[in-house]
């Protein structure tokens, strides 16, 4: 029930809903802002007031997430975790893992 939200609040969950359905794909704020049929800018200072977070935070904490959860529950090799969730290069996932996480991908998986 969507009743008791304002304008501000929908915004923010039909971005979080679009996000979780798109994170693999699409981590640019301009193509979620386009589909909610707002402008960057107005995405982003509704997430930021509503959420407390950028947009960009949003959609790495999902990726990041989602990369942690495969690490420790799959034997998945870390090279096919990183193509499931759209990165071609395995050395750029393992930098953006790293920024982060604090460590590899690798060594969060032996942690």
């Amino acid at each position: 029930d969507t009743s008791n939200l304002s304008k501000a609040e929908i915004i923010s969950k039909n971005f979080t809903q679009l996000v979780m359905q798109n994170y693999t794909m699409q981590r640019s704020v301009a193509w979620y802002a386009k589909r909610l049929g707002i402008t960057q800018a107005h995405l982003s200072s509704i997430i930021k007031q509503t959420t407390g977070k950028t947009c960009i935070e949003i959609i790495t904490s999902m990726v990041i997430m989602d990369a942690k959860a495969q690490l420790k529950s799959t034997n998945l090799p870390i090279k096919e975790i990183s193509i499931g969730l759209g990165y071609s290069n395995v050395a750029f996932f393992d930098k953006y893992f790293r920024r982060y996480v604090g460590m590899s991908p690798l060594e969060y998986r032996n942690s």
